[in-house]
């Protein structure tokens, strides 16, 4: 007898013997999800063993119609396939794992019959599967194949969308109880609201929003914020949400929330980004001067990244309405924080009465020198011994980093 792993492997071949088939189902199925939906069929025909393996595959990968001679061919086989899956034995099989539609400028939703189509699959997947991932990324034209669906699902916990539009209907999340995290990334954002009871990690990254109207975001149940770059549009208007624990927020200039005119505080609502901050008459909604937009929906929040360009004025605007930061502990801020003067380092460390750790992301040396300076040259900084003091006082380590021709690492532990 072979007594050697080759010699055994050898054997077995030679005999005929198919060691793979002889895995448990779950190996299996552990290889074929990494698999096209298309590649799992066709191994029905490796042997009797793999008859109905793929029947029973926890995940579906649908790569688009690259490949298939034609994208009504493409279709055909979606369709068999979702409904041997979900509708073959009247829905009673256990909820998939995961499901992806991935469309990435393979020119099949360019056609509206096909993105008819593919929102009947998304409509079929949703009540049945635990994620669901959709990537559309089409140059010429922006589809929808999310469409005005309403998503309903006991299932659902994760929804990742990538260069899809979506509007009040789709951020309706309240038929899905079980979500808990959503991620959209380079996506059309053009509703009023985003609404989930159980929503606790959401991030929106590059995508684009309305420019005259903002996304009122108010989840009860939110851990976690990721807001990357609100292209063109306004930044959300933030809402109640008490369980949150880390935000991250990097707004550049391309987003509305700018004084066009470069001026940082104010120029007196002469430029479009200043007149309509709170909101224009003629086509939404207005926002209440009085009361923050963004800032106060993060005062819960332990864990804060701020990141601004300079020209961005949603976090100078706030600071005249200040929350107090009562859980706050670690704290990032970069240029804008120090920018025209203004001392809005000093009101976070105001109004963050635990806070530990601050740090600070400088472009450039330059701009830590305006700040440590000994002579205060006309700017409303407090002197530097009292700035200092201050920092001592509220926080435990502070560092501040700059980000340019030169890595220097500057931190001090203050008792």
């Amino acid at each position: 007898l072979p007594n050697t792993a080759p010699e055994r492997e050898a054997s077995a071949m030679a005999s005929g013997v198919d060691s793979i088939s002889a895995l448990p189902d779950d190996v299996l199925h552990s290889v074929l999800r990494l698999l096209p939906a298309e590649e799992v069929v066709r191994t029905c025909v490796l042997a009797r063993r793999w008859r109905g393996v793929w029947r029973s595959v926890p995940s579906l990968r649908f790569n688009g119609a690259e490949g298939w001679g034609s994208a009504d061919r493409f279709a055909q086989f979606v369709d068999h396939l979702l409904h041997l899956r979900f509708a073959g034995d009247g829905g009673a099989r256990a909820p998939l794992d995961s499901c992806e539609f991935d469309f990435d400028a393979d020119g099949f939703m360019q056609l509206p019959a096909n993105e008819r189509h593919a929102s009947h699959w998304i409509w079929q997947a949703v009540p049945h599967v635990r994620v669901l991932r959709l990537h559309v990324i089409e140059f010429e034209q922006e589809p929808s194949p999310l469409s005005d669906l309403r998503l309903v699902s006991q299932h659902l916990t994760r929804l990742d969308l990538v260069g899809v539009a979506v509007n009040d209907s789709v951020m309706d999340f309240s038929g899905c109880p079980a979500l808990v995290e959503l991620s959209m990334e380079v996506c059309d954002v053009f509703a009023n609201q985003l609404l989930s009871p159980s929503l606790k990690h959401l991030r929106i990254a590059r995508c684009f929003t309305a420019e005259d109207t903002r996304i009122l975001i108010s989840l009860p149940s939110l851990v976690s914020l990721e807001l990357i770059v609100c292209r063109q549009g306004r930044s959300p208007l933030l809402g109640s949400m008490p369980l949150l624990a880390r935000a991250v927020v990097v707004l550049k200039n391309d987003c509305a929330d700018r004084c066009f005119k470069g001026r940082f505080n104010d120029c007196g609502d002469t430029c479009y980004g200043c007149r309509y901050y709170y909101g224009d008459p003629a086509f939404g909604p207005t926002y209440d001067r009085n009361d923050s937009i963004f800032l106060k929906g993060l005062s819960e929040a332990t864990d804060l990244e701020l990141s601004a360009d300079s020209d961005v004025i949603l976090f100078d605007r706030d600071l005249k309405w200040c929350p107090t930061f009562t859980k706050l502990k670690t704290l990032l801020l970069n240029d804008w924080c120090l920018a025209a003067g203004h001392n809005a380092l000093i009101c976070f460390l105001q109004h963050s009465p635990i806070l530990e750790k601050l740090t600070l992301q400088l472009s450039k040396a330059s701009t830590l020198f305006a700040l440590i300076s000994a002579k205060t040259r006309g700017c409303s900084w407090i002197s530097t011994q009292t700035l200092l003091g201050k920092m001592s006082d509220m926080i435990h380590q502070w560092k501040i980093l700059f980000l340019g021709n030169q890595s220097v690492l500057l931190q001090s532990r203050l008792q």
